[in-house]
């Protein structure tokens, strides 16, 4: 262990390291979620576990850490199939898609038209079933309907409607019918089930510190007959996702650009540009590859989507504001509300990677950062510290500890009001190796 780093830290090193061990120890007997194939569980849950050992192998220097990313690497590498039949082996889930809703009017006597109402909706979150299914709606009567499933022609559901109202009878998925509708007028129905996805996000999330242990290896050829064969084959592999992933980008002008949503009719937004956070963590995998690999296309897209997110950051006094997401849609810019503290810890995490690399951010772009972090966030509390669930409000219960703590090396004083909060938050032992890591940050930028 680095000792010496740790001389003036207001905790013991060897305290928080054991507290880790035995969550990890504890949590599916160190596998973490390495032979999940789920790229949900994937992304938001063994990646943790993969960047904690990264973390406590660049504070201790032991091996041990490796060794157990090494092994989860190995799991991982195993799991995954080719879900599209296009040749390309991937992680898939249908947690986060949509079930949608088609519908169009026959060739009718009557005028009234057929819309959804709400065509795509939440199903698997959402706790609701739908499935593939075509069906007609037939007027019976004044202001009466019957839904038919075809090609049984069996009566699913009857009843009234009015002109515009939506109609719920194939809940959670409703319609509505407009105008004059008459007698034996028919409507086509086509509901289609939640489909399987991948998620560019995910992938980023435990491809990165996966690509750091590349990196470490590639720069200590000590670690080269222990670890080379799985290194090369996660460069590869990270390396087969990068050119896939090209049928996906797109270029949003001036050098600039990101990963967008697949044309599935299963994902939320079809086709849009991902928010800021889901793009940016393949981004920190392309800004390790991009120096660890001869491959143009990382050094290319990490430019590319670092100038994106830069361009999006508007500055409010000293500090940095920005949206969830920006996208541009039949020609004219739009946004979501404003980056949630969660999130925003993949920004900041891009943003601290992409400027220790000398890639687009520089030193004031992230004391920018901090301010963000200290003079907007913060409740101004030292010995109580608490933090905003937005970026732009102290307002809210956000806990900007992993990634956010990183910013320590342009203020120190972020570090030493993180710690408190940590601290009184019970000192979580999942979070331990990121708080070590960002002591060693800090010790980093005092000693410029």
């Amino acid at each position: 262990m680095q000792n010496d780093s740790f001389i003036n830290a207001p905790f013991d090193p060897r305290d928080l390291i054991a507290s880790f061990r035995a969550y990890d120890d504890d949590y599916k007997a160190g596998r973490g979620e390495s032979e999940s194939t789920d790229t949900g569980k994937l992304g938001w849950s063994e990646a943790t576990f993969v960047d904690a050992y990264h973390k406590l192998y660049e504070v201790t220097g032991q091996r041990r850490w490796l060794d157990k990313l090494a092994a989860h690497a190995r799991r991982i590498l195993a799991t995954p199939t080719d879900s599209f039949g296009d040749g390309n082996l991937t992680w898939t889930t249908a947690t986060y898609s949509v079930a949608w809703l088609r519908c169009e009017p026959f060739h009718n006597r009557g005028t009234a038209t057929i819309e959804a109402s709400d065509g795509r909706v939440w199903t698997i979150r959402g706790g609701a079933t739908v499935e593939d299914g075509v069906y007609f709606v037939e007027i019976v009567g004044r202001s009466r309907y019957e839904i038919r499933r075809w090609p049984s022609r069996e009566c699913v559901a009857s009843g009234t409607f009015k002109s515009g109202e939506p109609i719920d009878a194939l809940s959670p998925i409703r319609f509505a019918i407009t105008g004059k509708a008459l007698v034996g007028d028919r409507f086509r129905l086509e509901t289609f089930a939640p489909q399987q996805l991948e998620y560019i996000v995910h992938q980023g999330q435990w491809f990165y510190p996966l690509a750091r242990f590349v990196e470490t290896v590639r720069r200590d050829r000590s670690l080269r007959p222990r670890y080379g064969s799985i290194t090369a084959q996660i460069t590869d592999f990270i390396t087969d996702l990068a050119q896939k992933h090209e049928r996906d980008w797109l270029d949003t002008g001036r050098g600039a650009g990101g990963y967008r949503f697949s044309p599935s009719g299963s994902e939320r937004y079809p086709n849009r540009i991902l928010p800021h956070n889901q793009y940016l963590a393949f981004a920190r995998v392309s800004l390790v590859m991009a120096d660890v690999s001869r491959r143009k296309i990382f050094a290319d897209r990490t430019e590319a989507m670092a100038r994106n997110f830069r361009r999006v950051l508007r500055k409010v006094d000293a500090a940095w504001e920005w949206h969830y997401w920006d996208w541009l849609e039949n020609g004219v810019p739009d946004y979501s509300s404003i980056e949630d503290t969660s999130h925003g810890g993949i920004d900041i995490g891009f943003a601290v990677e992409a400027c220790r690399r000398g890639r687009v951010f520089n030193a004031s772009d992230l004391r920018r950062f901090t301010r963000t972090l200290l003079d907007v966030m913060w409740n101004g509390d030292e010995n109580t510290p608490t933090f905003g669930g937005r970026v732009d409000t102290a307002e809210g219960d956000g806990h900007p500890v992993k990634d956010w703590i990183d910013l320590a090396q342009w203020d120190p004083g972020v570090f030493d009001l993180l710690w408190t909060h940590y601290d009184q938050m019970g000192r979580p032992a999942n979070l331990a190796p990121s708080v070590l890591r960002g002591w060693l940050r800090r010790q980093e930028g005092l000693a410029k």
